[in-house]
């Protein structure tokens, strides 16, 4: 039984595999900011209880999408997602500096009763930005597990999906670690929309 979980449905053969999403995430790091070390890097204005995250941003990924077995894919990813890193305190909020995010992904697709679709993957992710502020010294790499739920639909011979996905990881930079701090678990999440071209099924 194990077996017909690895082999693809006789006669199907990898399909393009193209999604769009926007995406925010949960606070990336916060308290260090107001460290001496991270003060001198962000300037001046922070008030009490600074914090960071990642602003509301859309999100590309393309990849190849490979059926199992019905109502089973598996899909390989590769993702671009531009943001804004913005700084949050007892004033207010303010954006710091632009922020890209790349990740890699291996997800599997399961499909449930009528249109409803589960998905789980892993992969690697990592925050690139220009070297100031937080990124002053580059970020870390970090796995993470992505979980998602929505629906799927044929649209003109095509495989439309909707989902709500949420990305768990880990955050680190290197000046993060000089400050004295160490990465902390971060939820990445929002709303997805993929095609399939001719994966109707």
């Amino acid at each position: 039984m194990s077996l017909l979980l690895v082999v693809p449905v006789a006669g199907q053969r990898p399909r393009l595999d193209v999604r769009a999403a926007v995406l925010t995430s949960s606070t990336l790091v916060e308290d260090l900011l107001a460290t001496p070390a991270l003060k001198t890097r962000l300037g001046s204005g922070l008030g009490s209880g600074p914090r960071a995250h990642a602003a509301l941003g859309p999100e590309l990924s393309a990849g190849v999408l490979l059926p199992l077995r019905p109502g089973i894919s598996l899909s390989g990813l590769l993702g671009w997602q531009l943001t804004k890193l913005q700084a949050e305190d007892d004033s207010g909020t303010r954006e710091v500096q632009d922020l890209s995010v790349l990740h890699g992904l291996l997800a599997v697709d399961y499909s449930l009763r009528g249109p409803l679709v589960v998905s789980a993957g892993f992969g690697m992710l990592g925050y690139r930005s220009e070297a100031e502020g937080l990124f002053a010294s580059g970020a870390d790499l970090a796995p993470l597990v992505r979980i998602g739920a929505g629906g799927s639909w044929p649209v003109a011979g095509q495989s439309l999906t909707v989902r709500a996905i949420a990305d768990v990881h880990r955050f680190g930079t290197p000046l993060l670690r000089s400050a004295g701090g160490a990465g902390g678990g971060v939820l990445r999440y929002g709303l997805q929309v993929g095609i399939v071209p001719g994966g109707a099924r």
